[in-house]
């Protein structure tokens, strides 16, 4: 750091200031990480996987369950003619070849691969055991459109890659219970293991 900015911080703790972030978090991104997903808001989502391509059956089914969660840049969907199915297309599962959301080939592709539950991503732990235990994945999927009240909008999902065959996703973003109710951020880590026929959840933890 130059000594002029050295000097600045220094004065600025002393006098007892408020330091923006990103002059304290400065530090680059992992080598190799990259962001698949970009959001600024519950309606403009923007998706890229060319970063990742080609997808392993491993990273696809990994990124399929971030898609059942991360359902921001939705426009409402339709009931089928049978009135059972509620078709909304969302950006990360369309990316995904995974047609709309919470199709059965979306939540097939996760119950297939996440053979041991998936991680507590924005669910309560309870809850999460309970999908497991049951084995009814639809209970963790989003599909709540972008003019609900109630939202979570993802502003970023970025994947580091490593040799050892884990991968680290890292999740932020926005939760708002609606027009002057309460609302707040989040920002979770999770680590994986890509094996020939699952997923195994290494670690993972909400900020």
């Amino acid at each position: 750091m130059h000594s002029p900015i050295r000097a600045l911080l220094a004065t600025a703790i002393a006098l007892g200031a408020i330091i923006p972030s990103a002059l304290l978090a400065a530090s680059p991104p992992p080598k190799g990480e990259v962001e698949i997903l970009k959001g600024t808001d519950s309606m403009t989502v923007e998706v890229s996987l060319r970063p990742l391509e080609p997808l392993t059956p491993a990273l696809r089914a990994l990124l399929a369950f971030y898609a059942l969660r991360a359902n921001g840049g939705c426009p409402p969907g339709d009931w089928s003619k049978d009135g059972k199915t509620y078709e909304m297309s969302c950006p990360l599962t369309t990316a995904l070849g995974l047609g709309f959301q919470c199709s059965e080939a979306h939540l097939g592709l996760v119950k297939t691969w996440f053979k041991e539950g998936i991680p507590p991503l924005l669910l309560d732990r309870k809850e999460a055991a309970r999908i497991a235990k049951e084995g009814d994945i639809a209970r963790a999927c989003n599909s709540t459109p972008y003019s609900a009240t109630h939202q979570t909008i993802w502003s970023s999902i970025k994947v580091l890659r490593r040799k050892d065959g884990t991968v680290t996703i890292t999740g932020e973003g926005d939760w708002t219970a609606g027009p002057e109710a309460e609302s707040g951020s989040f920002r979770n880590v999770g680590t994986y293991r890509l094996l020939a026929d699952r997923v195994e959840v290494v670690s993972f933890r909400e900020e």
